[in-house]
């Protein structure tokens, strides 16, 4: 060992006494190079303030095929200078870097005079120690593991009070500087005050600090700061920049939002000293733990605290995509200590990250189920919590209560009712049905076209019209409907039914019509009730052509706060069909049905969560929009389709009767036949009829 340490002690002896001459300013300054020299706080920002921008990771700006951004390079042979390497470790001699940066011609000196940088003396000194030293690399700072460095020595131990003030004393001594005196006691307990607080001390908070002539009245003081609600308050503001909490949209018409719990959920953080881990966690993915508290879930509006966009023209996809890139570069200067941003368009030039890697990262934030284009209304851009007080919750509680016991005593009143049932079918009143065209009970509007008329028949005083954005009435063009006379739209003007299909959350109802979808349309709207198809986060319900297939949504706000369904088959074309949407009011995916020409389709439910009403606030929006036919604004209508038959119920239809709707002769058969004849799907058919459209007490409950 001691042989060792003999040979250790000759090399370096060897390798300094070989040093060659240095420039008497850069000699100067190496007596000012610190001990503990290292390559991320010392040696990194030279070279990337004075050498990447020729040497660096942008391969279009590379010198001489040199980059000293990676150890592998910088060691490696240069390029264009056979037999030459710009680092040797432990050699200045061996190392062009050296040459080139102590050298005063013109033609050899790095940097060039033709880029305006310099390096001074010090800078100089750094990099001929660094390279003396073995020339180490490491990576970026962010992914090394942080270890307690030894507490350095200093000379006036008076002044240092505790391990801090230790390293303070050692920088200031190394930059040959003397200490401030310490403040009064005065002065102190303002500038800790507002470091801790953000607020200026009170009156009597001085006076009692000045009065108090203990050993510890200082540490007294702090903790008595870190107790306070402002501690909280004031160590949440830094935080609270970083997570670009707001309140406001940010965009253009950059109305308020509300992100209040978020915020008070950071101060309550700090105010109990929540470990930096959890922290980090809970804003990340607290949804997505174990068993997953109230708190865990506000945590994660960290995620949502970009800016959102409420701009007209904008294209949806668009924003969603700037929001989550806007999520994962804060992401990378949050918790990664990098700037990630770059990489969305190349290779980042100065941090360790691909544009690989950054898509990569991007594919964890973009799984959120929002749209691009937030609410005209306010409404509070998808996916939200509900946050009820615990009052409100108790009556939430309470009316989830009243709605089990309600579906209970319906379930006893039916059983009762099994033997009127019977009696009913017996008598064979269900024959009269042969007698009706569609369903009679819970009927509120039919609108059949005849006579080119567009009023409702069962209430003449409701009249639907065509119209185009800005209620600018457009004349009707009539057509040969599915039977009599039917109606054709151009895409860009629509039926509108008035105050005719206005429904809540919690009503059960049913809309049905025949349409003729031509084959060359690719998107656009069937039927719906809201301000406006595909603008401003939809609010209300529809059934939508996408990609031929039908979407049907019911939604608070689109496209979280909603219940989206999409059919399997693809829609037929060019030719008459009848489309019946049913809702039960239960506010869930199971109790929304489309069928097609009286068969229940086959559907996929991409979105179950409708936790609020589907009606607009007619304080911002008034008059309430009604029922809608064929389209919106913007090239998404029914261009050159045809419509006839409009029903509206304020009843879930049987499928019994959504087959009387649509006109199937199943019905008439089973009406035609008596009571012993008739099959269990029969009487099952006829059972869901009667409950809910003949049995009154089942009506009632």
């Amino acid at each position: 060992m001691l042989v060792r340490l003999v040979y250790i002690l000759i090399a370096t002896f060897v390798a300094f006494s070989c040093r060659p001459d240095l420039p008497q300013d850069v000699e100067v300054a190496m007596g000012q190079v610190p001990d503990d020299l290292d390559y991320n706080r010392d040696v990194k920002p030279i070279l990337s303030d004075k050498c990447f921008a020729c040497h660096g990771p942008d391969q279009k700006k590379q010198k001489a095929g040199l980059r000293l951004d990676l150890a592998a390079h910088a060691y490696d042979p240069l390029p264009e200078s056979p037999g030459k390497v710009a680092i040797s470790p432990g050699s200045l001699r061996n190392s062009e870097v050296f040459r080139r940066i102590t050298s005063t011609d013109t033609e050899v000196m790095m940097p060039t005079p033709e880029s305006h940088l310099s390096l001074t003396a010090y800078e100089k000194a750094v990099l001929i120690q660094w390279i003396e030293e073995g020339a180490e690399y490491k990576p970026h700072w962010a992914f090394e593991k942080p270890v307690l460095p030894d507490i350095p020595a200093v000379t006036d131990e008076s002044r240092a009070k505790n391990p801090i003030d230790h390293f303070v004393e050692a920088r200031l001594a190394q930059k040959k500087l003397s200490p401030a005196p310490e403040a009064d006691k005065e002065m102190l307990i303002r500038r800790v005050t507002f470091d801790l607080t953000g607020l200026p001390p009170t009156l009597t908070e001085i006076d009692n600090f000045l009065a108090d002539q203990s050993k510890n009245a200082y540490e007294k003081l702090v903790d008595r700061l870190l107790q306070s609600p402002h501690y909280g308050e004031r160590m949440a503001t830094d935080w609270l920049d970083l997570a670009r909490f707001a309140d406001s949209h940010g965009y253009t018409v950059d109305r308020l939002r509300d992100m209040s719990p978020y915020r008070d959920w950071v101060i309550k953080a700090f105010n109990r000293n929540q470990p930096y881990d959890q922290f980090i966690h809970w804003q990340l993915a607290g949804d997505l733990m174990p068993k997953a508290t109230k708190d865990m879930r506000i945590a994660t509006a960290f995620n949502r605290n970009h800016p959102q966009n409420m701009e007209g023209g904008i294209i949806e996809e668009e924003f969603q995509t700037e929001y989550i890139l806007d999520r994962a570069n804060t992401f990378g200067d949050a918790f990664l200590g990098i700037s990630v941003g770059c990489a969305k368009c190349h290779d980042h030039k100065y941090d360790p990250v691909s544009q690989k890697n950054y898509y990569q990262l991007t594919g964890f934030f973009n799984q959120v189920a929002e749209a691009g284009q937030i609410s005209w209304d306010d409404a509070m851009p998808s996916p939200t919590m509900l946050l009820p007080t615990s009052e409100q919750e108790k009556m939430l509680t309470f009316l989830r209560g009243q709605v089990g016991e309600q579906t209970h005593a319906l379930q006893t009143v039916q059983r009762q009712g099994e033997a009127d049932f019977e009696s009913w079918i017996r008598r064979q009143s269900y024959a009269d049905l042969k007698k009706h065209t569609m369903p009679r009970n819970g009927l509120k509007a039919y609108y059949d076209f005849e006579k080119n008329s567009l009023r409702n028949a069962l209430n003449p005083k409701d009249l639907a019209y065509t119209t185009l954005a800005g209620n600018v009435r457009e004349k009707e063009v009539w057509s040969a409907g599915h039977q009599g006379t039917g109606l054709r739209l151009n895409g860009d003007a629509w039926l509108d039914l008035g105050r005719v299909g206005i429904f809540r959350k919690s009503d059960p109802f049913t809309v049905g019509l025949w349409v003729n979808i031509p084959k060359e349309m690719q998107e656009g709207v069937i039927f719906h009730k809201s301000q406006a198809e595909r603008l401003y986060n939809f609010r209300g319900y529809h059934v939508y052509l996408k990609k031929g297939k039908l979407e049907m949504s019911m939604a608070h706000v689109a496209a979280s706060n909603a219940i989206t369904k999409i059919s399997r088959q693809a829609v037929p074309r060019d030719r008459w069909i009848q489309l019946t949407m049913t809702y039960d009011g239960s506010g869930k995916a199971a109790g929304l049905t489309l069928y097609l020409d009286g068969q229940e389709m086959a559907m996929v439910t991409t979105m179950d969560h409708l936790e609020k009403d589907i009606l607009f606030d007619e304080k911002r929006v008034s008059p309430q929009p009604g029922l809608q036919i064929g389209g919106w604004w913007r090239g998404y209508g029914l261009k050159n389709g045809l419509i006839d038959d409009i029903v509206v119920y304020n009843r879930t239809l049987t499928p019994f009767e959504v087959a009387l709707v649509a006109q199937k002769a199943s019905w008439q058969a089973i009406a035609a036949k008596s009571s012993t004849q008739l099959t269990e799907s029969d009487r099952t058919a006829l059972k869901a009829y009667f409950f809910s459209a003949v049995h009154q007490p089942s009506q009632e409950a």
